[in-house]
């Protein structure tokens, strides 16, 4: 059996600054207690990154990748993550 994606969906948490347009030209949001990955070109969620805790309320992409963002969990817990591209 093979099994195919046709649709990601996630909706934006309600929190100021909780969006980041990367260089990359990819666009994260926190999506309840995940990350998720957007494509402005094509209008799809690329993926979604679970395994936070808690509500995500900021995602900032790093100035000096293309690839490499830091998403925030309540008001002290940071996660650095870098994606590769495939």
């Amino acid at each position: 059996m093979e099994v195919e994606r046709v649709f990601i969906g996630a909706g934006c948490n309600r929190v100021v600054n909780n969006v980041s347009w990367g260089a990359s030209g990819l666009v994260s949001f926190g999506a309840q207690n995940a990350v998720a990955i957007f494509c402005p070109k094509t209008a799809q969620i690329l993926t979604t990154l679970p395994g936070h805790k808690a509500s995500v309320n900021c995602t900032l992409w790093l100035p000096n990748s293309k690839f490499a963002f830091k998403a925030k969990q309540l008001e002290q817990h940071f996660c650095f993550l870098e994606m590769r591209k495939v």
